[in-house]
C-alpha cells in the first residue's frame, strides 16, 4: 500500500492525516486534541484541590466545569467540520459536504462564544468568593452583568449572520467584510471584559494589608489571562484573511487553531488563581480553605471540627497548675495584703500542631517569685517558694 507516492514498509500503516500545502486539516486536529487534553488536566487539578483542601464545590468551580463541557461540544463540532473537508483547499471538498461543513463551523462559533464567557464567569465568581467586602463583590457582579450582556449581543451578531435565511453560509458570499466587522465588535467585547477582570483583581488586593510582593503574586495569578488577548487579536487577523480569500476552507486553518488555543488557555487561566502558591499569598484568609484536614477530631454538620479530649497526662498537668495557683499566699511576707487575679480569655487546641495550616500558637509565661530573708519567712510561717503558670493562647 502506498500513500502520497511513498512506499510503506511491512508492518507500517498510513497516517491518519497527511499535512500538505493543500491539506492542513491535520494541524486543526492536533491543535484541538491538545487543547482538550490541557484543559481537561487543568480541570482535574482544580477538582483535586477542591476535594483535598476546601472539601466543597463553589460557583466558580461549577462554571469552570460547565465551560469544559461546552469546550468538548465545541471541539466535537470542529472534528465534524474537519471530517467534511475543512482545512483542505476548496476544490478538493465534495460539493455535497459544504452545507454540513458550514453548519458545523457555525455551531463551533456559537459554542466558542459561550465557552469563553463561562470561563469569565468562573473568574468573577472566584473574586466574589475571595473577598467579603461588599465593594469587591459589587465590582465582580458588575463584570458578571456586563460580560453576560456582551455575550448575548455577540451571540446575536454571530448567530443572525448576514443572510438570515442561511446564517451559517460563509463560502462564496459577498458578506465577508460585513461579517469581519461583526467579529471585530465581538473581539472588542472580549478584550474589555478581560481587562475588567484584571481590574477587579487589582481592586481586590489594593486595600489589603499585604506586602507588595504578595499583592503582586495575587495580581499575577489573575493577569495570566491577559495572553488571551493575544489569541483574540491573532484570531481576528487570520479571520480577515479567511473571509477575504477565495479559498476560505484552507485559509481558515489558522483561525481554527487560534480559536482552540484561546478556549483551552481560558480554561487553564481560570484554574491558575486556585492553586495553593497564589492562594497562600492572601494571608488574610480570603478564599482560604473552608475546612482543614486534621488527623484528630471529628467534623460536625456545620463544617467545623471538634477537638479531641485532653489526655490524662494533660488533665493532671492542668490540675497541678490549678492547685499551685490556689496555693498562692493571700498575704505578703511583710504582712501587706496582696490580691492578684489573672483572667484568661484565650483557648488553645492542644493538637493544633497536627493541623499545621493557618494556625499560630503563642505561649506566654508568667513567673511569680516570692522571696524573703529567713527571719521574715520564720515570722510569717512561710518558706520562700516559686510559682509558675504557663498559659498558651491561640489566635
Amino acid at each position: 500500500m502506498a500513500y502520497n507516492g511513498t512506499q510503506l514498509l511491512p508492518g507500517q500503516s498510513p497516517p491518519l492525516e497527511i499535512i500538505t500545502p493543500t491539506d492542513q486539516s491535520g494541524v486543526i486536529l492536533i491543535a484541538t486534541a491538545l487543547g482538550l487534553i490541557f484543559a481537561f488536566i487543568s480541570l482535574l487539578i482544580r477538582v483535586y484541590l477542591q476535594i483535598q483542601v476546601r472539601h466543597q464545590v463553589s460557583r466558580d468551580d461549577a462554571a469552570a466545569l460547565v465551560a469544559m463541557l461546552f469546550a468538548v461540544a465545541q471541539s466535537s463540532a470542529v472534528f465534524v467540520e474537519v471530517s467534511k473537508g475543512f482545512g483542505k483547499t476548496l476544490i478538493d471538498i465534495p460539493p455535497e459536504n459544504l452545507p454540513y461543513l458550514q453548519k458545523a463551523s457555525y455551531s463551533s462559533d456559537i459554542l466558542y462564544l459561550i465557552t469563553i464567557w463561562l470561563t469569565k464567569c468562573s473568574v468573577a465568581f472566584l473574586t466574589t468568593r475571595l473577598s467579603p467586602d461588599k465593594r469587591h463583590n459589587f465590582a465582580s457582579n458588575v463584570v458578571l452583568v456586563v460580560s453576560a450582556l456582551f455575550v448575548v449581543i455577540s451571540l446575536f451578531i454571530v448567530a443572525l449572520g448576514c443572510d438570515l435565511s442561511q446564517p451559517w453560509i460563509f463560502i462564496d458570499t459577498q458578506y465577508g467584510p460585513n461579517m469581519f466587522l461583526r467579529w471585530q465588535i465581538v473581539a472588542a467585547f472580549d478584550i474589555i471584559t478581560e481587562l475588567a477582570l484584571l481590574g477587579v483583581s487589582i481592586f481586590l488586593v489594593g486595600g489589603l494589608q499585604l506586602s507588595n510582593h504578595k499583592k503582586f503574586v495575587v495580581i499575577f495569578a489573575f493577569a495570566l489571562r491577559i495572553p488571551i488577548i493575544a489569541a483574540i487579536v491573532l484570531r481576528l487577523y487570520y479571520l480577515n484573511i479567511e473571509l477575504s480569500s477565495p479559498d476560505p476552507t484552507l485559509k481558515g486553518t489558522l483561525v481554527s487553531v487560534s480559536t482552540q488555543i484561546q478556549i483551552s488557555y481560558a480554561i487553564i487561566a481560570a484554574t491558575t488563581p486556585c492553586l495553593r502558591p497564589f492562594m497562600s499569598a492572601l494571608n488574610t484568609h480570603y478564599g482560604a480553605p473552608a475546612q482543614i484536614k486534621t488527623p484528630s477530631g471529628s467534623k460536625n454538620s456545620n463544617n467545623s471540627y471538634v477537638l479531641s479530649t485532653l489526655s490524662k497526662n494533660r488533665r493532671q498537668e492542668k490540675s497541678k497548675q490549678s492547685n499551685s495557683t490556689n496555693a498562692m499566699p493571700e498575704t505578703r511576707w511583710d504582712g501587706t495584703r496582696h490580691n492578684a487575679s489573672i483572667i484568661a480569655g484565650d483557648n488553645i487546641s492542644f493538637e493544633s500542631r497536627s493541623s499545621v495550616q493557618m494556625i499560630i500558637q503563642k505561649n506566654t509565661e508568667w513567673e511569680v517569685e516570692i522571696e524573703g530573708n529567713s527571719g521574715a519567712s520564720h515570722r510569717s510561717g512561710m518558706s520562700p517558694e516559686r510559682l509558675h503558670e504557663i498559659r498558651p493562647t491561640e489566635h
